[in-house]
């Protein structure tokens, strides 16, 4: 028999929990950054940021998994982090999907991931009408908490009406343990 699948370590890595979306309105709800709020509308997740993201629903843009994502609306000015329990010296994989919103957002997105001073950049070309693929950052973990935060690399706008901010949408964040290998 196999053994079980690993539990993920992150609360609300999957973004279902968060504000109310108001019906029938496509443009999703702004999450203030935390020297804004105090209390992040996004359960386990901290704006940690000079601007706000977009929580955003399934109903009005792609979404990469599920029924809520986050897009990342303002380069390095836009950023979304979580604190999670970590064992030092345990090594650990950290997956997570990087897409469009499928809103007009085309061009170069790029997401930095960083975690246990580990980083990875991914880039996803975007035509603005939805897609994603899927990113993965392996680490170690030295202290007993881990920062895990991302953020958007390029200021990017709609290409509709070449004005509105728009970035790359991040979902289905994982974190699990992983075996070390054996060291000889």
């Amino acid at each position: 028999m196999p053994p079980p699948p690993a539990a993920n370590l992150f609360k609300n890595g999957d973004f279902e929990e968060g504000p109310y979306i108001i019906p029938n309105t496509t443009w999703g709800v702004l999450v203030p950054p935390q020297i804004e709020d105090d209390h992040s509308p996004l359960p386990g997740w901290m704006v940690e940021s000079l601007k706000a993201v977009r929580y955003i629903d399934a109903e009005h843009f792609a979404v990469p998994r599920g029924r809520r994502a986050v897009e990342l609306l303002a380069g390095k000015e836009s950023a979304i982090a979580q604190v999670v329990r970590t064992v030092p010296g345990r090594r650990y994989a950290l997956t997570f999907a990087v897409g469009d919103a499928g809103n007009a957002c085309a061009g170069s997105l790029m997401v930095e991931a960083f975690a246990g001073g580990q980083t990875v950049k991914v880039a996803y070309e975007s035509k603005g009408k939805g897609g994603w693929k899927r990113a993965m950052l392996r680490f170690e973990a030295a202290k007993p908490r881990t920062r895990v935060v991302f953020w958007s690399s390029n200021y990017v706008t709609r290409s509709d009406d070449l004005s509105s901010l728009c970035g790359p949408v991040v979902d289905d964040v994982a974190l699990v343990s992983i075996r070390n290998p054996k060291r000889a």
